[in-house]
């Protein structure tokens, strides 16, 4: 009978531990705003909340827009900024709602979110016309985009580039669990991101500075909701619908990947790439994270895609932004 008691006793204290270990493990302790300040981004107040980015080069030049992923935020590319700009491109450089400097509002972080993002920022620019280069999560945005704003695009860089999302490893599946999927989060699910981040690696002082900016991010308030967001919603779900309307219109792409990617997987990509009519594509290997010390490369093979003659009716046109 005492020990009954006892497990009953434990039973009804099990959910107060469990609240005080969630609420220990609560990162966030900062403002999008804070967060920010000195960050040497610009920001744009769009119709969802303030967008962090940077724009650089000719204010006249033809316009690249880097789109990053679902981990590592606009800093980790800003060394294609250089050569892009020494090739005369105007480039822009923005994070993502729920992640970097930018805020994260209350809206659930799905696909059409991110899409209505870049699409307000080009808006606030008085950019017409862009080439797109996405990095993982974000070539799934520019494929969204491009899919319904095709009239607003030159041309698509995909690199590694999400086609039917990713890979689930076990701490995304457990964050995925209904009920306790936001407690798994906090005490799983973010800790791998965080973890994924810091093998992008620490061998140069750029490459440390990208890994502390990324780490301290899950200090600002609404992050580890909207990281969530991102994995149990749409976001990285199957574009390869988007990527038939966009072929279908005779839009050029470039697809970069890695042979041995172990989250994106070779046949998407490929299944993807055959949709279009000649594409530019360049196979690596070295993983999801191959690019690491390849830029100066990478941006003259953009460079090379990107001056290619335009050609073909794009899909989704329209007078304006919808």
């Amino acid at each position: 009978m005492m020990f009954l008691q006892i497990i009953g006793a434990l039973i009804a204290f099990l959910p107060l531990v469990l609240a005080l270990i969630y609420w220990r493990a609560d990162r966030e302790t900062l403002s999008a705003a804070e967060f920010r300040a000195d960050s040497g981004y610009q920001t744009a107040l769009l119709s969802h909340g303030v967008t962090a980015y940077q724009s650089f080069g000719p204010s006249d030049g033809k316009a690249v827009v880097i789109v990053h992923g679902g981990t590592l935020g606009s800093m980790a590319y800003q060394g294609y900024v250089p050569p892009l700009v020494k090739d005369g491109w105007r480039v822009i450089v923005y994070d993502q709602y729920g992640r970097g400097f930018s805020d994260r509002p209350s809206n659930k972080l799905t696909i059409d979110l991110m899409r209505l993002q870049l699409r307000d920022l080009l808006e606030y620019l008085q950019i017409d016309k862009v080439h797109l280069f996405g990095v993982s999560l974000g070539g799934a945005i520019i494929a969204r985009f491009a899919a319904e704003h095709g009239d607003r695009v030159h041309s698509l860089a995909y690199q590694v580039p999400a086609i039917k999302g990713v890979e689930p490893t076990m701490a995304l599946t457990l964050t995925r669990l209904p009920v306790l999927g936001t407690f798994l989060s906090r005490l799983v699910g973010i800790p791998a991101i965080i973890a994924r981040g810091e093998s992008f690696g620490t061998e140069n002082e750029e490459a440390r500075r990208v890994v502390v900016h990324f780490t301290s991010q899950f200090k600002v308030k609404g992050t580890e909701r909207m990281m969530r967001d991102m994995i149990i919603g749409d976001a990285l779900s199957d574009r390869m619908a988007d990527h038939e309307k966009i072929a279908s219109g005779g839009m050029r792409a470039q697809f970069v990947y890695a042979l041995d990617d172990p989250e994106i997987m070779r046949a998407d990509v490929e299944a993807a790439l055959a949709l279009y009519d000649a594409p530019d594509v360049h196979q690596y290997t070295g993983g999801h994270f191959f690019s690491t010390g390849r830029t100066e490369e990478l941006s003259k093979k953009l460079t090379a895609f990107f001056r290619q003659p335009q050609k073909g009716i794009q899909p989704g046109a329209s007078a304006n932004f919808k």
